[in-house]
């Protein structure tokens, strides 16, 4: 029994350090005006899918660096605020314009002119597509 105390006081002591590691790590924010840097929101609610890079997971999360151009219509532009990992992401509407706005920059190379607003995403958001995949391709057909 003395054995097992002591593995069980010894695993809580490691897991209380790792608390303490994680919660310095990533501090809470000091108020509700505090907004995590674009590149930190990226790190946590884009990078699983789409890679660091923003290079993604062929046939499961497309290439970030490749969607400058759906900016040049009206259409592409709501499609970015639609998809469903956009308009589904734990953050609210503001930094998810931050988001966006950063991603088209440093990622895709193509900054959005003009830039996402918290209105705009929230507005977008608000009808996720419910097929991105047809979406996206509707987007790269030609109207005759």
């Amino acid at each position: 029994m003395t054995r097992l105390l002591r593995a069980i006081s010894i695993h809580a002591a490691h897991a209380a350090r790792l608390i303490g590691l994680v919660a310095i790590s990533f501090p809470a924010a000091a108020d509700s005006n505090s907004l995590r840097p674009e590149f930190e929101s990226y790190v946590l609610h884009c990078s699983g899918c789409h890679r660091l890079d923003g290079g993604g997971v062929p046939g499961v999360a497309p290439d970030l660096r490749e969607i400058g151009p759906l900016l040049q219509t009206a259409a592409g532009r709501a499609y970015l605020g639609r998809v469903p990992g956009v308009a589904q992401a734990p953050v609210d509407d503001e930094e998810l314009a931050r988001l966006l706005n950063w991603i088209l920059t440093e990622i895709a190379g193509t900054a959005p002119d003009p830039a996402y607003t918290a209105r705009e995403v929230g507005i977008l958001r608000a009808e996720p597509l419910r097929d991105p995949v047809a979406a996206r391709r509707a987007l790269s057909t030609p109207k005759l």
